[in-house]
């Protein structure tokens, strides 16, 4: 079960564009770049959910509820993933988890900021904990980001210094996604490589 935390008051947007201050709803935003048939895949519990099916309406509605969390399906042909995530990332508290449907997609992820990816198909329950993780792990306010930055890597996204690439022999190789209890997905951001390793903690 995720957590239930209160973020202040989160603006809504009206059919007409106006913005709008719920009375009653304190529950952290969630923005939901994807398809209209797969918004009830997310989370919805603990959070107020924002369903939006192109890029204008994702940049728009970040920067005015200012989200926990923003989920991108980076598969949507009218959503540019790249995008919506560069203006998720302006806001140091909001995570992003990307969802896709082929790993080779995700180094273009990464390279744009993403704190986390989900392989399609995954279980609802999965992409749960996966916003449920980046809502408590990032910090809510900027002073505590700046504070807490040189201590973890946030999101399940991991940079591996002594792994190497397989095409280009570069270290630091960025772990994205489990495969199993036993291997990984590796991505390199020089090449664009994507690869199963190890699994490592």
């Amino acid at each position: 079960m995720l957590p239930t935390r209160a973020y202040g008051e989160i603006p809504r947007l009206s059919p007409g564009g106006q913005t709008i201050r719920p009375q009653t709803d304190t529950r952290a935003a969630l923005v939901i770049a994807t398809a209209a048939a797969d918004v009830d895949r997310f989370a919805a519990a603990n959070f107020t959910r924002y369903p939006v099916h192109n890029t204008s309406e994702a940049l728009r509605l970040i920067e005015t509820a200012r989200p926990r969390v923003v989920a991108i399906d980076w598969d949507v042909p009218d959503i540019d993933g790249a995008r919506v995530c560069g203006a998720a990332r302006k806001f140091p508290q909001t995570g992003v988890l990307v969802t896709m449907g082929s790993q080779n997609s995700a180094p273009a992820a990464l390279k744009a900021g993403c704190h986390a990816i989900l392989l399609k198909p995954f279980a609802p329950n999965l992409v749960a904990a996966r916003v449920g993780r980046l809502s408590r792990e990032l910090p809510a306010t900027p002073g505590s980001l700046r504070a807490s930055l040189a201590m973890q890597q946030f999101g399940t996204n991991r940079i591996w210094p002594e792994t190497h690439c397989p095409k280009c022999d570069a270290p630091s190789a960025t772990s994205f996604e489990f495969y199993s209890y036993r291997r990984m997905w590796y991505a390199c951001l020089g090449c664009d490589a994507v690869w199963l390793g190890p699994r490592q903690e």
